[in-house]
C-alpha cells in the first residue's frame, strides 16, 4: 500500500482506477468555463493536455514524441522561449493542435525576490509587458482558420492573433493587493485575447481561497475571473516535502506555496485544475524515483518508476509538468495513459 498523506494506493486500486480513468478522456483535461473572449459574450470549454513539458533544452524531443503541451514562463529568459518557437515551427504542429502555457512574475515577491530585485528590465513589475514579450519572443499566431468552431480545443472566432492558451501568474506578490492587481491584469488579458485561460501558482490553500473571495466581489469588476489552473509542486513523495521548502532557491516543495494536499482538495472542490510541477522530484529535492513503494509498484507492473509517478498524479486529474529533452524518457512519460 502507498500511504502519502491523506492519500492511498495500493496495487489493487491503481489497476481498477486504470480501468475506470481510460473510459474517461485519459491525456486531456478540460478547463472550467471563464474563457471569455470579445464580442462573444459566452465563455469557451478549452481542452488541455493534463502532460506539459517544461524547461529544458530541445524542445522538439517533446513534440516529436506526441507531447502537445509546453510550459514556460518570463522568468527563464529569452532564449527558452525562443527555443519554443523554434521548435514549434520546425515541428510543423497546428498551432491548433498545442497548447502553450507561459506565466508572469508578480513583483515584490517573498518567494524568488531575487529575479525582481536584480532585473534591470522594468518588464519584471508590469505582467502585460511580460505576457506580450513572451507571445513575441515564441512566434505564437492565430490558429488555422479551420480550428475556429473545434469544440474539442474550445478556440473562439474571434481569438486575437499572438497569444497563449493559458497564461499564471508565477508566484503571489509579498503583499495581497499587488497579487490582485497583477492577477487583475491577467484577466484584463483574457478578455483581450491574449491568453485564452488564466490562472496561478505557487498559492497556498489560504491564498487560493482568498483570491477566489476576492474574484466574487463586485470590486474586481469581472465575472469568470477565476484561475482556472492552480500551478504548485507536488509529487508522490512530497505534499509537502519533509523539509518544507528549507535549502531549496525558491521553497519549492513548501508549505507556503501550496505543496499540500489541503490545497489540491480545495481546488478540486473550486473546479480548478490542480497542475503540479516537480513530478518527479528534481526542483522540489525530493526522491520521487527512488521511494520504496514506488519501485515495487514499478517493478511489479514492469513500468519505470517515473511512469508510476506520473501515473498516480494524472490519475487523480492531475496534471504534470516534466522538464525533459531525452527521447525515451519523453515517450515513456506519454505512455502513461496506456497502463495494463
Amino acid at each position: 500500500m502507498l500511504v502519502i498523506g491523506a492519500l492511498i494506493i495500493t496495487g489493487a486500486t491503481f489497476l481498477h482506477g486504470a480501468r475506470r480513468w481510460r473510459r474517461e478522456s485519459a491525456t486531456r483535461i478540460l478547463l472550467a468555463p471563464g474563457a471569455y473572449t470579445q464580442p462573444h459574450p459566452r465563455p469557451t470549454s478549452i481542452s488541455m493536455p493534463l502532460l506539459a513539458n517544461g524547461i529544458n533544452a530541445n524542445h522538439s524531443v517533446w513534440l516529436d514524441a506526441g507531447g502537445r503541451h509546453i510550459d514556460t514562463a518570463f522568468i527563464y529568459g529569452d532564449d527558452q522561449q525562443k527555443s519554443i518557437g523554434e521548435a514549434i515551427r520546425r515541428s510543423n504542429i497546428n498551432r491548433g493542435d498545442l497548447f502553450i502555457t507561459t506565466k508572469v512574475a508578480c513583483c515584490p515577491t517573498l518567494r524568488c525576490n531575487k529575479f525582481c530585485t536584480s532585473s534591470n528590465d522594468v518588464s519584471a513589475y508590469d505582467p502585460a509587458a511580460q505576457l506580450n514579450h513572451s507571445i513575441e519572443l515564441m512566434g505564437l499566431g492565430c490558429p488555422p482558420a479551420r480550428f475556429a468552431h473545434r469544440k474539442s480545443h474550445g478556440y473562439a472566432r474571434s481569438t486575437s492573433c499572438g497569444f497563449v492558451d493559458l497564461a499564471l501568474l508565477h508566484f503571489p506578490c509579498s503583499r495581497f493587493e499587488d497579487t490582485l492587481r497583477a492577477y487583475k491584469v491577467l484577466v484584463d488579458a483574457r478578455d483581450r485575447g491574449l491568453t485564452r485561460a488564466i490562472g496561478v501558482s505557487n498559492f497556498n490553500a489560504s491564498l487560493l481561497q482568498a483570491l477566489l473571495d476576492a474574484v466574487e466581489a463586485p470590486s474586481l469588476g469581472k465575472a469568470g475571473a477565476r484561475p482556472a489552473v492552480v500551478q504548485n509542486a507536488f509529487s508522490v513523495a512530497g505534499h509537502p516535502a519533509s523539509h518544507d521548502g528549507v535549502g531549496n532557491a525558491c521553497l519549492e516543495g513548501s508549505r507556503l506555496y501550496g505543496s499540500t494536499d489541503e490545497t489540491l482538495e480545495l481546488a478540486h472542490r473550486a473546479g480548478i485544475v490542480f497542475q503540479a510541477y516537480s513530478p518527479l522530484g528534481g526542483v522540489s529535492n525530493v526522491d520521487v524515483l527512488g521511494r520504496r513503494e514506488v519501485r515495487r509498484i514499478a517493478e511489479k507492473y514492469g513500468r519505470t518508476p517515473a511512469q508510476v509517478a506520473m501515473r498516480w498524479l494524472v490519475q487523480q486529474r492531475v496534471g504534470a509538468v516534466s522538464a525533459t529533452a531525452n527521447p525515451q524518457h519523453a515517450a515513456e512519460l506519454l505512455d502513461v495513459a496506456r497502463f495494463r
